[in-house]
């Protein structure tokens, strides 16, 4: 089974040939923007009796070209590769792998339920309860009127700034969840870069999962970010989770992964603290000593203004 791209007659087809006969073939015309010039991503895929292919920029679920053909009685065991018909052709990040097994139903993740009160604050003061302690204390965020009011410092943790202020807890061992109800009025409309405030699952300045209510530009998101070391170098990226308010609620979810024992954070948003939605996971290293707790940063401006923070194991 073959995918050929030809950019010269601007077609692909995926074949299939048996003792030198072809058995079945399936054609596309690429589009006139197509660029053969530029890299681009083929996979080539065997499963259940159907050979689908794809051809796109990156393969970010966005294709170009897809193809599907059935090849029921290909039972033969097979060796996958590459193949150049011209000159000047050239290939990079070659795999063949086994097939991965197709997830056929949907996990539902587990949301610890039972409220630590030792490990919780209600912020009814006048001070912050037990169990509380700073990473570069911030004399501005104080008690009053039953809530954490903390204004956005002109700090942030990302890249080697490393100079906001952190508010963190220890969580204990095993799963848990963790809360909390914060409004920032960062209006709408206008360019607030990065003024943000949330929720933060901390092992050092470079290695933390922050999840926050945050201006970007002049949308308004909530992101659960990550920064790390790779390749050398310090790395941030981010995931989006539903759609900030003024008042947006925030949780994060944690377990540890069974066979590689890394912390597994999932990000949650909502915007009534009824309806949640789901958002993306990021990891921690196995056997990294986490804190959790709370952040409000990226640039002065604004005011965060956090309700409870609340913590729930199994």
């Amino acid at each position: 089974v073959a995918l050929v791209v030809d950019p010269v007659t601007r077609s692909a087809w995926l074949q299939d040939w048996r003792r030198g006969r072809l058995a079945g073939q399936s054609r596309a015309t690429l589009p006139a923007a197509f660029d053969a010039s530029t890299w681009h991503a083929l996979s080539l895929t065997v499963r259940g009796g159907t050979a689908t292919a794809q051809l796109s920029s990156a393969r970010l679920g966005d294709p170009i070209v897809s193809l599907s053909l059935g090849v029921a009685d290909l039972s033969l065991p097979a060796q996958g590769g590459a193949l150049a018909a011209s000159a000047r052709v050239g290939v990079d990040n070659l795999a063949v792998l086994p097939a991965a097994a197709l997830v056929t139903h949907r996990v539902i993740p587990k949301v610890p339920n039972r409220l630590d009160p030792n490990a919780s604050d209600e912020f009814t003061g006048p001070s912050l309860q037990p169990g509380w302690s700073w990473v570069r204390p911030d004399p501005n965020a104080v008690i009053t009127g039953g809530a954490l009011t903390w204004p956005t410092e002109a700090a942030d943790l990302t890249g080697t700034s490393n100079n906001a202020g952190l508010l963190l807890r220890d969580p204990g061992s095993g799963d848990w969840a963790v809360e909390t109800k914060v409004n920032l009025d960062v209006g709408v409309d206008t360019v607030r870069n990065f003024l943000q405030a949330g929720l933060i699952a901390y092992v050092n300045d470079d290695l933390f999962t922050r999840l926050s209510h945050v201006a970007i530009w002049d949308t308004r998101q909530v992101e659960f970010g990550k920064e790390m070391t790779y390749a050398g170098r310090l790395s941030y990226g981010g995931t989006i989770v539903g759609p900030p308010a003024a008042t947006t609620w925030l949780r994060l979810t944690h377990s540890l992964d069974p066979v590689t024992g890394e912390h597994v954070l999932r990000a949650w948003s909502s915007r009534d603290g009824v309806s949640w939605v789901e958002g993306g996971v990021w990891t921690l290293p196995a056997g990294s000593s986490l804190r959790v707790g709370l952040v409000s940063m990226g640039g002065a401006g604004a005011t965060a203004t956090f309700d409870y923070f609340r913590l729930y194991r199994d």
